[in-house]
């Protein structure tokens, strides 16, 4: 097993330890609603935190590993920072034959020092009010390319576009 290898296992079981916190907190909450016999809340509240899982949900259509392990871990930083972040991609990346032809391992370092760099980023915005993250992967020829968009309720505070050549 690589370093980065056990750096993304190690940080995934961490996520997952994480999530199942959050996890048994929400259902807290919506007990906690219900029992006092307040459904609207208890439905708000699952609205409000559905809204992660909807973008992680994305993560499992890509077949990729690695590329599903750090975005994942991408996702979930920022949400602990207090960050809204979506994510969006082309259709053909969901497909596996997709990723044969197009992924290669030397984007696995890259594009991991890439989510933490703008993970330093967002630490350097933490005062703003309503963060917001884009995450954009694009096919380009003879490579992938992810953009990052960092931006708060009245301007765009980041864009880092950045281009894995194979």
């Amino acid at each position: 097993m690589t370093k980065i290898e056990r750096v993304l296992l190690s940080e995934l079981l961490q996520w997952y330890r994480l999530q199942r916190h959050d996890y048994m907190n929400h259902w807290q909450v919506i007990m906690g609603n219900l029992q006092l016999n307040r459904p609207e809340e208890a439905l708000r509240y699952m609205r409000e935190t559905s809204v992660a899982s909807l973008e992680e949900q994305k993560i499992a259509q890509i077949s990729e590993p690695f590329l599903g392990a750090i975005l994942l871990g991408f996702l979930i930083r920022l949400s602990h920072e207090g960050v809204i972040a979506t994510l969006d991609f082309p259709e053909e990346m969901k497909q596996a034959d997709f990723w044969k032809d197009h992924w290669r391992e030397e984007y696995v370092d890259g594009l991991y020092g890439y989510t933490t760099e703008w993970m330093e980023v967002v630490s350097n915005f933490r005062d703003s009010k309503d963060l917001n993250a884009e995450v954009y992967l694009f096919d380009e020829p003879g490579g992938m390319t992810c953009q990052f968009i960092l931006s708060d309720e009245a301007s765009v505070l980041w864009d880092k576009l950045v281009t894995f050549n194979s």
